[in-house]
């Protein structure tokens, strides 16, 4: 029993830490949310977990939460793979946008190189 309320204050401390924040989308926040209210129903009603299990072949509502939390998982790592593949992606695009944006002729190379020296100044 003590469990039970540990888990519920814990994936309710949760759920307002994603409600509150403004990061991700309106559907992402909502889909965590649901999730946690299902959550927290399985963890008052861990008979229907196993009820559920046990329709789809699984022999215990624990073994059935286990699998679920593993493909989400391997989904999230995915996404956030390609999350990291996309922005290096658009850092070597910046990269070289502001290296192009920033580069100079050997003209301008020379007429800075006699600026610094103070031969501009001289005509030579």
């Amino acid at each position: 029993m003590i469990i039970q309320f540990f888990l519920t204050a814990l994936l309710a401390g949760l759920g307002a830490l994603i409600a509150i924040q403004r990061i991700t989308s309106r559907f992402v926040r909502l889909t965590m949310l649901l999730m946690i209210g299902g959550g927290i129903v399985f963890v008052w009603v861990p008979d229907e977990t196993t009820a559920i299990a046990e329709a789809l072949g699984v022999g215990r509502g624990a073994d059935l939460l286990l699998y679920v939390w593993v493909i989400l998982t391997l989904g999230l790592l995915l996404v956030l793979y390609l999350k990291v593949i996309r922005m290096g992606r658009k850092i070597t695009l910046l990269t070289r946008a502001i290296a192009l944006a920033n580069a100079r002729t050997p003209e301008s190379r020379d007429h800075a190189s006699r600026d610094r020296h103070g031969l501009a100044e001289h005509g030579k």
